[in-house]
């Protein structure tokens, strides 16, 4: 989706639980450009402006790299869902949607905006789901009807 197709006054009450973040590198390159005020609740802090690096290190870091990742490289929506881990935080689950967004015609994704809520009660076990191509596929083709349909 084209970064200028998103426009935060059509989605007002979701907003405290979004982040966007720039992505370069293939998706290991993250410096988050917004926060919602949600997940600075969850965090205890805005990290508005930090890189990924700057946040987490190890298992973490590289879980995040490998979703982001995913989202860069295969141009694809990914869920995932599993356990917010922060030092000196009691312990949640969380559910993640990360979607794809360019800012050129080209197509080439630069920026994810992320969905991201909080719950007290945990799953069984880490998820990570990209969107499969039979999926995409037929998004794509009712979105192209819709539009022919509203033409």
């Amino acid at each position: 989706m084209p970064r200028a197709a998103l426009d935060p006054t059509a989605i007002p009450h979701l907003l405290s639980h979004v982040i966007l973040a720039n992505v370069g590198d293939g998706g290991r390159s993250i410096r988050y450009r917004l926060v919602g005020t949600e997940i600075v609740a969850a965090h205890g802090f805005d990290y508005t402006g930090c890189t990924i690096e700057e946040l987490t290190s190890g298992a973490t870091l590289a879980f995040t790299q490998r979703l982001y990742g995913t989202v860069v490289t295969e141009v694809v929506p990914v869920y995932s869902e599993g356990h917010f881990r922060w030092v000196d935080k009691e312990y949640r689950w969380t559910k993640r949607l990360h979607l794809p967004l360019c800012r050129d015609a080209a197509g080439v994704v630069d920026m994810v905006l992320v969905g991201q809520i909080f719950e007290l009660v945990q799953g069984e076990a880490e998820l990570l789901l990209p969107a499969q191509p039979a999926e995409l596929a037929a998004d794509r083709a009712a979105a192209r009807a819709q539009n022919q349909i509203g033409s």
